[in-house]
């Protein structure tokens, strides 16, 4: 309702300016007589105001009904009608083109789990996802994926455990490790996160998709709290934080032994500001470390990725999510290291399966 009478309101204002321009020129400007200045004054205030109401207008209209991109953490309105066009969800209310069985159907079966990055987040066909390149390179697998924009370390293993509770057949675990993964435990960003998402804004701001774009653009690049995220997470990992997240980490190999579940990693860095001097290099070399040290196979995408430029693998300049490019090598090094790493066995068959 808020954001139809904003979007009517915006497209009266042209007409009246336009009609207030007319009736100056044609009427009123005569009532001035020799007081020329007046009469520039107010005729170019007249203009000034129907070029910015038309701009305004088209602003609001581009970024309600064209813009078609995302930003980093989804901050703005226009992200959120991204996000209906191009996020369609299966039986088990994930991201995916395919439904998913409970029940194993007498293939391997891998099932992704992560984050946005494995959801897709910025990616517009879902097809294009790291997880979907796989599946149709090896359609003798069953590739499933549970991500979803948001999940941190607790969220994931929560929904592991209520999924084997519910009857879901977990074969081989992909975790795909996202090195802000450990959020869910920094306080001060938990802090950030309800001041970005739940304070209220001005009318205009919550309601106008043109004020909320500039308004979140400026918290982006102006907000220390939210351009400084990235600085956190490096924060995390030194210190009580990183122990905490190393005790929860530790005792999933032990749980999916006793499932009978194979278990692997995938640890995917921030793949902005590449290079020599990339600040997050340590972070990796120190997941990989903790991985070997709990015999889990992990492949590290750091070394994958450092060949190419961040510029190439991002979503847009607001967006530091991988793109369609980061995908498609990030699925060609999963495919290997998949062929690597699973382990054989024989895989039973519901008798559903079978009737059918």
């Amino acid at each position: 309702m808020e954001e139809n009478v904003i979007l009517i309101a915006f497209a009266c204002l042209p007409v009246i300016t336009a009609m207030l321009l007319y009736l100056f020129f044609s009427k009123f400007a005569a009532y001035f007589g020799k007081i020329l200045w007046l009469k520039l004054v107010v005729g170019n205030a007249l203009v000034f105001l129907f070029l910015c109401s038309t701009a305004l207008l088209a602003g609001e209209v581009y970024y309600r009904f064209w813009y078609d991109k995302t930003d980093s953490m989804g901050l703005t309105k226009a992200y959120w009608n991204w996000l209906k066009r191009h996020y369609h969800y299966n039986n088990f209310e994930m991201r995916d083109s395919v439904d998913y069985q409970l029940k194993l159907q007498g293939k391997p079966r891998i099932t992704f789990i992560g984050d946005s990055f494995t959801a897709g987040h910025g990616i517009t066909d879902v097809e294009k996802r790291f997880v979907n390149l796989i599946r149709e390179a090896r359609s003798d697998w069953e590739i499933h994926c549970f991500a979803k924009n948001g999940w941190d370390t607790y969220a994931y293993m929560d929904y592991m455990t209520k999924s084997i509770e519910s009857g879901y057949e977990f074969d081989h675990i992909v975790l795909i490790y996202n090195l802000n993964d450990i959020s869910d435990l920094m306080e001060k960003w938990k802090g950030i996160l309800i001041k970005l998402f739940f304070t209220e804004r001005p009318f205009l701001f919550h309601h106008s998709y043109f004020f909320n774009m500039l308004y979140y653009h400026y918290i982006a690049a102006r907000d220390p709290d939210v351009s400084n995220y990235f600085s956190f997470i490096a924060e995390a990992y030194n210190g009580p934080l990183w122990e905490s997240q190393k005790l929860r980490l530790s005792v999933l190999k032990p749980f999916f032994d006793s499932k009978g579940i194979d278990f692997m990693v995938v640890t995917f860095p921030f793949v902005q500001n590449l290079g020599p001097d990339y600040k997050y290099s340590k972070i990796c070399e120190q997941m990989d470390t903790f991985w070997k040290d709990a015999n889990v196979p992990n492949l590290d995408l750091l070394p994958v990725f450092e060949q190419n430029k961040s510029k190439n693998l991002v979503i847009n300049a607001n967006d530091p999510h991988p793109n369609e490019l980061a995908h498609e090598i990030a699925a060609k090094a999963i495919l290997e290291f998949l062929d690597k790493n699973m382990k054989n066995r024989t895989r039973p068959v519901s008798a559903t399966t079978q009737a059918n």
